[in-house]
């Protein structure tokens, strides 16, 4: 995944959304088009893909000006996030697309007009969304729908699924409300009780990967999303800095973890833990944590297993390999690589061998295995002076037996002095691998993390109007901005 600027540029829209999470700053103004486009300037130095939001870009005079800047500085991937209103007008949709507009995420809150226009405040909301929705299908974009879960809305998600899938979207995501804005202010209407919506959420996912539409649940944590741990939506968000009012968070995973997100105390024993993000920290000021309880379970310290289908592995009994020692170490690490002698498994080799005295120091016993020969092995190790033992599985029935499959295998499991699967590190890095190995395991031992806030990772990224009228503060860091 690229890394991606989210440009907010204003405050007007044309809907009044019971959960909008601005609403407190809802019809204040937009941006200027000087500073959006020294926005996009600026952040391409930086990302690969920018996604407009608002409130509402749509109805911005130069939102056509501003896809068209996008797309000339080269950003690949050029996102709206609307309401959907105006691309329900063909002619705008097409523009859109023309001027270099490529994914869209339009929201939509439930199945029916009275559902969604009873949440959006504006009436007619529903049809035109539906339409911009099948506008955008017709135009061969990719179509990416976001919907805020809400007491109201929540036993209808299945039959919104159902619709989606119908309507060929290319994605859809339920979001837990954030409860800052109106959601804040209309919190016992609008915030919901998590664990009470979460059979609902998980309904309509399954409709969702039964019909084939990649779909994902944000802001719920691992211990509502039993069973569809992989459609955890935070997994698939890309590195991504959001641009707002001339200040950047310059990583939202970061912000959202220490600042926005909340865990507790109880979920020190979750095996979870070393990932999770947890909930919006202001549902617990309101609702409290004792709906949350800590999954039991080996330890998931790699979110890409989760994503990997190599989770249920962990914990498991690790199957015999040839000469194991009668008492296993702290680690064994059973190295999966394709062939001897390739420049790629020779720099594996190269970088395990000059970190073997490390992971020899941290209990880890060093195992090669590949479906090379024994006598190739003696001539490789020889060449490379590997003070390891290697394995040979010509039949692949070892790899088999790791989940190691597919073309030109390469990944490394780690099992414990229990004989139990503690982690898999599923992609390898060939130069650093050694360390990949040792910072699985600093992972696996360390400690839970704090559950206390961390100060807001905002800097300013370039001067004020009033630093331009004489006031230099360029390079200056604002906390809370």
């Amino acid at each position: 995944m690229g890394r991606r600027a989210d440009l907010k540029t204003g405050y007007n829209c044309n809907c009044n959304c019971v959960f909008c999470v601005i609403g407190d700053k809802l019809f204040t103004g937009d941006r200027s088009t000087r500073d959006c486009l020294d926005e996009l300037r600026a952040s391409r130095a930086r990302c690969e893909d920018v996604v407009f939001t608002g409130a509402e870009v749509t109805i911005r005079d130069d939102f056509f000006t501003l896809l068209a800047a996008a797309k000339k500085l080269g950003y690949r991937t050029i996102q709206v996030q609307t309401n959907g209103r105006m691309l329900a007008y063909r002619a705008f949709a097409e523009r859109a697309v023309a001027a270099g507009a490529n994914e869209f995420s339009p929201s939509i809150h439930g199945p029916t007009a009275k559902i969604h226009d009873a949440l959006t405040r504006a009436r007619g909301s529903f049809d035109q969304v539906v339409a911009c929705i099948d506008n955008l299908v017709a135009l061969g974009q990719r179509v990416i729908t976001n919907t805020v879960v809400t007491p109201t809305n929540a036993p209808h998600l299945p039959a919104l699924a159902t619709m989606l899938v119908a309507r060929r979207v290319a994605q859809f995501q339920l979001a837990f409300p954030h409860p800052t804005g109106h959601a804040d202010t209309l919190f016992d209407r609008v915030v919901p009780r998590m664990s009470e919506v979460a059979p609902h959420i998980h309904a309509a996912l399954a409709i969702g990967v039964a019909g084939g539409v990649d779909c994902m649940a944000e802001a719920m944590p691992y211990c509502m999303m039993l069973g569809h741990e992989s459609r955890v939506a935070e997994l698939h968000i890309p590195p991504t800095e959001i641009v707002y009012d001339g200040y950047v968070v310059p990583d939202y995973a970061e912000d959202r973890v220490g600042r926005g997100k909340r865990r507790f105390e109880q979920c020190s024993p979750c095996r979870w833990e070393s990932i999770c993000e947890g909930t919006w920290r202001e549902y617990p000021q309101r609702r409290g944590s004792e709906e949350f309880s800590p999954v039991l379970g080996a330890r998931v310290v790699d979110p890409a297993l989760v994503l990997d289908g190599a989770l249920e592995m962990l914990g498991s009994e690790a199957p015999p390999w040839p000469q194991p020692q009668s008492e296993l170490p702290p680690y064994t690490a059973l190295a999966f690589y394709p062939e001897d002698f390739s420049p790629a498994c020779t720099a594996q080799a190269q970088g395990m061998e000059a970190g073997h005295a490390m992971l020899a120091a941290r209990g880890v016993t060093l195992l090669g295995v590949s479906p090379d020969d024994e006598r190739r092995h003696e001539t490789f190790a020889a060449a490379q002076g590997l003070s390891y033992r290697l394995i040979s599985d010509p039949e692949f029935d070892l790899a088999r037996a790791y989940g190691v499959v597919g073309e030109a295998p390469r990944r490394t499991v780690l099992v414990d002095a229990r004989g139990r699967i503690a982690h898999v590190i599923t992609r390898v890095d060939t130069a650093a691998h050694a360390a990949q190995i040792l910072a699985a395991i600093d992972k696996l031992e360390a400690p839970p993390r704090s559950v206390l806030p961390r100060d807001d990772l905002v800097v300013l990224r370039r001067p004020s109007p009033s630093s331009r009228n004489g006031e230099s503060q360029s390079g200056a860091s604002r906390s809370g901005a």
